[in-house]
């Protein structure tokens, strides 16, 4: 069989809105600035939203580190500061 690592992220926010950026602020999709915080857990059972600039790091960082096999984890931005690079 193949190996797999799934990735799933919450409902997507964070631009960009090159269609209709107003848009974007009448339904305060850009909310980004105080829900930076990020939370991991193992399964599908987590419910919130995921900034696409998080979900692209978590993804880079699967592939570049090698993730576990055979997984899957969904990926949330809570309201707080983003943890740090280290």
């Amino acid at each position: 069989g193949f190996e797999y690592t799934i990735v799933r992220p919450g409902q997507l926010f964070g631009g960009p809105y090159d269609n209709n950026y107003y848009l974007g602020t009448l339904f305060q999709l850009d909310k980004d600035a105080e829900t930076q915080d990020v939370e991991l857990a193992r399964g599908d059972e987590q419910i919130g939203d995921t900034l696409r600039s998080t979900l692209a790091e978590v993804i880079s960082q699967t592939v570049e580190r090698g993730a576990p096999r055979g997984t899957d984890f969904t990926v949330i931005n809570r309201k707080g500061t983003p943890p740090s690079v280290e």
